[in-house]
């Protein structure tokens, strides 16, 4: 999966300091420190070695989506075959962090309510309440990041016009894993189920904006 660079404005989007910081734990934890050190260099990310951003919602660290884009790229790359199934497992991990941290922020009290609701609507309130939190969140330090869902039928679309797993990169197939972990993670939480998650679309591969389906229907 051969992934390069090219001009775009959304790679100088600043990422929110806990989610740079979540991602790293998480790979920490999957690929092990000498791993995590080796992705960060092959990333051109060095300073980051022994040096993560704080946990808070602030942009003081000074990342962006470029270098958020940069780091899951060289999960993607750095270890082959490996880099996806290592991205899915990265995804869930810093969703975990994200649920228990940020229960307030993404209305987590409204999404165990929603329990008693048909199936296809908690996926797609789920995925609502996803995106409405990250709007809160970067509306606070002054960016509007373009996100929405829609109804396709059988599957429920998440969609992202300023997707910062693949910010800045040309790649020949779909970059967004993390973010089927993060999702499969978030949805697992909300419904107590699995389900089938394909991104169809992304901006590394020309798309206006990269888009993952999201069965309505749960895993047997």
């Amino acid at each position: 999966m051969p992934i390069t660079n090219r001009p775009d404005p959304t790679t100088q989007i600043k990422m929110i300091n806990s989610y740079m910081l979540w991602a790293l734990l998480a790979a920490e934890e999957v690929v092990g420190k000498q791993g995590m050190n080796a992705v960060l260099r092959d990333a051109k990310l060095e300073r980051l070695i022994d040096n993560y951003p704080p946990d808070d919602l602030t942009v003081s660290a000074g990342y962006t989506f470029g270098e958020y884009a940069s780091l899951n790229a060289a999960l993607l790359t750095f270890f082959g075959r490996a880099g996806k199934s290592m991205a899915l497992r990265v995804g869930r991990l810093s969703a975990k962090y994200g649920i228990e941290k940020q229960g307030a922020v993404f209305g987590l009290a409204a999404l165990v309510a929603s329990k008693f609701l048909p199936i296809p609507a908690q996926v797609k309130m789920g995925l609502e309440t996803m995106q409405g939190g990250f709007r809160k969140i970067w509306k606070e330090i002054g960016t509007d990041v373009v996100l929405r869902v829609e109804d396709h039928g059988e599957t429920v679309a998440y969609i992202d016009g300023s997707d910062p797993f693949s910010a800045g990169k040309v790649s020949d197939a779909p970059m967004g894993w993390i973010h089927v972990g993060a999702l499969q993670e978030g949805l697992k939480w909300s419904t107590g189920k699995e389900f089938e998650i394909k991104q169809t679309a992304c901006r590394s591969m020309g798309a206006a904006a990269s888009v993952w389906e999201v069965s309505k229907t749960p895993k047997e």
